[in-house]
């Protein structure tokens, strides 16, 4: 931590009360028109804990003006004591307003200080920009970056020309190395898993606890992050189901969510907690799921994950020039393929789709989004 930052800003983190100004500054120096600046009810949900709000601010002590942000999200509650020790943070919004002659690397200096302010264990970060944030973070963090794999299963009773979302020049099982390669070892069988859906927290609660599934997991998520982030989320409608062994025994997570765009729908694998090994017996099950939800393809971006359960479950690894388009983004939809960076500084990290602010509304729209 630089003090000689300390003389020229006042560097701390936000509450309510800054909310308008932090909009304000999302409006006018990262982009006209971005929802963050424009929809006051998801920046709260996003951001706010209370009076508490998840952005480090640098203020000019002689202007008042706000010069740089630094926002970040939670994985676990941070008001909870038994999660002392164990709290990690996504990174999220990164911004210095370049039109004002700040002081050099100030973005630099609130990404150093948000882990020893905020008290978090680990600060990970995934949808970062490669041509910018990937080369900060390997430059002035000694970190470890990854771009993120796309695993996709096509839905096998859609003809190549009626695939709406996704652009099918190929069945992936004839030029997919990955698969291939897993079927030869014998790894693509296993027994069979099952999922139950979980409507409710309630539901979760009687028959799964997260929290003594995850022992020694990076990032670490408990029952209050999966309340938020997936039921009660303002906008998008998850499906949280639990993986079954089928022998009495819930050992995983599983939460999707339906994706529209072109006339067509995918299944968007966004998060998993628990075994993976039940990951790899949910083949007929995300069958029955892509028929269940009218969906032309499942998809899945991850890190860090078994990728033999992966195959094992049918799906495909979406290669370098890969001939076939399996979108990311559809809010604006664009049918191009499209890699997620992340960044961790441990081994073992997870990375899945919805976290951080990966999995949220690009355009502002009120209500009505699937």
């Amino acid at each position: 931590m630089n003090l000689a930052f300390d003389k020229r800003y006042d560097i701390r983190l936000a509450r309510l009360a800054d909310v308008g100004m932090i909009m304000r500054y999302i409006d006018e120096v990262w982009r006209k028109g971005h929802i963050m600046g424009a929809d006051r009810e998801l920046f709260l949900y996003e951001y706010a804990n209370g009076d508490d709000v998840n952005i480090l601010m640098a203020i000019d002590k002689d202007s008042g003006e706000l010069e740089a942000i630094f926002g970040f999200l939670n994985s676990s509650d941070p008001g909870n004591p038994a999660n002392t020790g164990k709290r990690d943070i996504w990174g999220s919004m990164w911004k210095v307003n370049d039109a004002k002659p700040n002081m050099p690397l100030l973005g630099i200096e609130l990404a150093r200080r948000v882990v020893p302010m905020t008290g978090c264990r680990m600060h990970i970060g995934n949808g970062a920009n490669a041509q910018t944030t990937i080369p900060l973070r390997r430059l002035y963090f000694r970190e470890k970056t990854v771009r993120m794999r796309q695993y996709y299963y096509l839905n096998p009773n859609i003809d190549f020309d009626n695939f709406k979302i996704a652009v099918v020049n190929q069945w992936p099982a004839v030029a997919n190395t990955g698969a291939k390669a897993c079927a030869e070892a014998g790894a693509c069988t296993g027994a069979k898993s099952f999922l139950v859906p979980l409507p409710t927290m309630d539901a979760l609660r009687r028959l799964y606890c997260i929290e003594l599934e995850q022992p020694g997991a990076i990032p670490y998520k408990d029952s209050w992050y999966i309340e938020k982030r997936y039921y009660r989320h303002p906008y998008y409608t998850y499906s949280v189901y639990g993986v079954h062994d089928g022998m009495g025994v819930m050992g995983a997570l599983l939460i999707v969510r339906v994706a529209e765009a072109n006339g067509g729908r995918a299944l968007r694998i966004v998060d998993y907690i628990g075994r993976h090994r039940l990951f790899a017996g949910l083949r007929s099950e995300f069958e029955r799921l892509l028929v269940e939800f009218d969906c032309e393809y499942a998809d899945f971006f991850v890190y860090g994950f078994d990728e033999t359960a992966i195959f094992s479950a049918g799906f495909h690894v979406r290669e370098d020039n890969d001939i076939n388009v399996i979108p990311n983004y559809f809010e604006p939809f664009l049918q191009q393929n499209v890699d997620i960076w992340a960044h961790y500084q441990l081994d073992g990290t997870l990375f899945f789709k919805a976290d951080g602010d990966q999995d949220r509304p690009n355009i502002y729209r009120k209500k009505g989004l699937g």
